[in-house]
């Protein structure tokens, strides 16, 4: 008798978790709510550039679709880091409030697939967002001056963040094991990722020795902001006498609001601005911390005899392993030297031309 060609089955976790995720109205309503506000995001960028031309700064048309793609990159990277936290730090604890965790349990899973079937049928909504919105962002190919690279590039962020908050919602969830407690601590974690660094980097110039130096770009490496922030701006150029710097070459950047998350991206160095690429420690550190969160709650999500090695470790730790052994080969990529500023100026001091070195 002829074997039996077996397909691989998907995991029926994430199968019910797709299934009774899209029930009801609430996410068609907020898939109609998240449009809404990119495409109101999208009008009101278009009247800020409009206006910018008619009180006479220079735009162009790429400037237009560079503010464009800006804006509604971080409008979705905002959105990601808001909302995948509350989907996933419920994954465990529901079932145990529900008291159908040691059913679960019962089950032939493993604890490395019940969590990865818990994550990816969360994101799985925030994914289809995320594939929704392109419609929306198709509108700055209209105007241009958004590269192949930079799309990709944000794409990747825009998912890397998107498994990683998850990841540290779960992380919650397994810890805690009650969604409310759950829900602070994720948001908790998250506030220390994102708001602390751009804290102290706001006030770096003002507290270091000498005054005046920027911030390390280290401490911005885990932040989302200052990533997409430093993937969508276009590389500084030189300015020209009387003329704002950001005005020739990223005009969207004269926002005040989104000038702060960009402290610590534009160095000035002999040569002119220099853009710093913290995105590239930001996409290996989300990989790296992901399975290390789904790895620690894996063990979190046993009920006893939580820290005894089983062979599931076995694929976490290679894993983990190979994402290190990258990030040591390539750390000259990634890691990030700060260039020798020829004069001391405050980060949020209105840029002027660097004075001629010889």
């Amino acid at each position: 008798m002829a074997a039996q060609l077996r397909l691989p089955q998907l995991n029926p976790i994430l199968v019910r978790e797709a299934r009774t995720r899209m029930r009801g109205v609430r996410p068609y309503l907020i898939l109609t709510i998240f449009l809404l506000v990119l495409i109101l995001t999208t009008f009101g960028i278009y009247q800020y550039m409009v206006s910018q031309a008619r009180s006479g700064m220079v735009v162009l048309s790429s400037h237009i679709g560079q503010a464009l793609f800006k804006g509604l990159a971080f409008t979705e990277m905002f959105f990601i880091v808001l909302v995948a936290p509350i989907l996933t730090s419920s994954a465990i604890s529901s079932e145990r409030e529900r008291l159908t965790y040691d059913m679960l349990l019962a089950t032939p899973l493993r604890p490395g697939q019940m969590l990865s079937g818990k994550l990816i049928g969360a994101l799985s909504y925030l994914f289809l967002l995320i594939v929704a919105s392109i419609p929306v962002f198709s509108t700055v190919l209209i105007f241009g001056g958004v590269s192949l690279r930079t799309l990709v590039l944000t794409v990747l962020l825009l998912g890397g963040a998107a498994l990683f908050f998850g990841a540290v919602g779960l992380f919650s969830s397994a810890l805690l094991g009650r969604t409310v407690p759950a829900v602070i601590l994720s948001y908790a974690i998250v506030l220390l990722i994102c708001g602390v660094p751009l804290i102290i980097a706001s006030v770096w110039s003002q507290f270091s020795n000498p005054q005046g130096q920027s911030p390390p770009p280290w401490l911005l490496y885990l932040n989302p902001f200052s990533a997409i922030i430093a993937v969508t701006t276009v590389a500084p150029i030189m300015p020209q006498p009387d003329v704002p710097f950001f005005s020739v070459s990223d005009p969207f950047m004269v926002i005040p609001f989104l000038s702060q998350f960009s402290i610590g991206i534009v160095r000035y160095a002999p040569e002119g601005p220099l853009l710093m690429p913290v995105y590239r420690a930001t996409l290996l550190g989300f990989g790296l911390g992901t399975f290390i969160l789904l790895w620690i709650s894996s063990h979190l999500a046993l009920p006893m005899r939580r820290w005894q090695p089983r062979w599931s470790d076995l694929g976490f730790v290679v894993v983990i392993g190979a994402i290190a052994l990258v990030m040591w080969v390539t750390v000259e990529w990634w890691w990030i030297v700060p260039p020798v500023e020829p004069w001391l100026m405050p980060v949020d001091a209105p840029p002027i031309a660097p004075p001629m070195v010889p």
